[in-house]
């Protein structure tokens, strides 16, 4: 039994710990009506940002939760917001029909969509002079990683021979970490889209880097119905698919960096997403993923 003295929650009686999920927030579920996150640091202005971008997109959309309360408790940042129902997709999408899970993912789509009509204000950093620096830092160390992995080759060519593609792209609110462990599916149906801490400013595009690597991973059906009710169902264009091919070879650069130095544990799971990823593009030939189309 979890006690404290947050005045927005002084009626509340019943308090939860949630061990699931891979957050470094300690959270709890608070009368079955709110998520109280505690963030591991005090930086009370992140979580402030967070709330605010995350109660524009709630008010065009409620599958994404309400931010109550911000403040600091005994030296820790805390958040208060809607508690959502419903289960993890990672869990519950695997367990539904082919027909369920590309139905749910036509309605994650929708709400992604709804978050990316949310522009960022003029004066905010280029996306392609941030992605440019970025992309020069990593790739040094990502050659090291090719000399024992030579499949890997043609990444950073094709990442450089593309990156015009980043020229004058737009920034608006993304989720940043989407992947179905970050949805909720109660009764057949799209639920809410969670764990909001990376909530920023960026190209809309992007917010698909990692469908090669965890959407998919979990379900084909679901992750073509995401990337269809993007589009309100219509033919994707060929411009999506350009910028999602470019974005999913960053992403291998990323991801293989950390894999490789910060997430020793994760470094043979990460490989064999970067395998998938290149697999699906035909090292990077085909302008549409294998998954969708077959």
């Amino acid at each position: 039994m979890l006690e404290l003295n947050i005045p927005f929650l002084s009626k509340c009686t019943f308090f939860q710990l949630i061990e699931e999920g891979f957050s470094n927030d300690e959270k709890w579920c608070v009368d079955q009506t709110y998520l109280l996150r505690f963030s591991p640091d005090m930086n009370i202005t992140k979580l402030e940002k967070q709330a605010q971008l995350t109660n524009a997109v709630h008010a065009i959309d409620a599958h994404i939760p309400f931010v109550h309360d911000v403040g600091i408790y005994k030296d820790r940042a805390y958040m208060i917001l809607d508690y959502l129902n419903g289960e993890n997709g990672d869990v519950a999408l695997p367990m539904k029909s082919a027909e369920v899970q590309y139905e749910i993912g036509i309605q994650v789509g929708k709400t992604l969509k709804n978050m990316h009509s949310i522009q960022a204000p003029k004066e905010y950093p280029s996306w392609e002079e941030t992605w440019r620096a970025r992309i020069a830092r990593q790739a040094p160390l990502f050659q090291d990683i090719i000399r024992r992995h030579p499949n890997y080759q043609n990444v950073l060519p094709f990442i450089q021979d593309n990156l015009h593609l980043l020229n004058k792209r737009p920034s608006c609110v993304q989720h940043y970490d989407f992947h179905p462990g970050n949805i909720l599916i109660h009764e057949d149906q799209f639920s809410g889209l969670i764990d909001m801490q990376k909530i920023t400013y960026a190209d809309p595009i992007n917010e698909f880097y990692k469908m090669e690597y965890f959407n998919v991973q979990v379900s084909t059906p679901y992750s073509r119905g995401v990337v269809d009710g993007y589009h309100d169902k219509n033919p994707v264009p060929p411009s999506f698919w350009e910028l999602h091919r470019l974005y999913a070879a960053i992403h291998i650069v990323s991801a293989e960096v950390w894999g490789h130095e910060g997430g020793i544990n994760q470094k043979e799971k990460f490989q064999g997403y970067t395998r998938f990823t290149i697999d699906q593009f035909d090292d990077f030939k085909l302008d549409v993923p294998k998954w969708y189309t077959q």
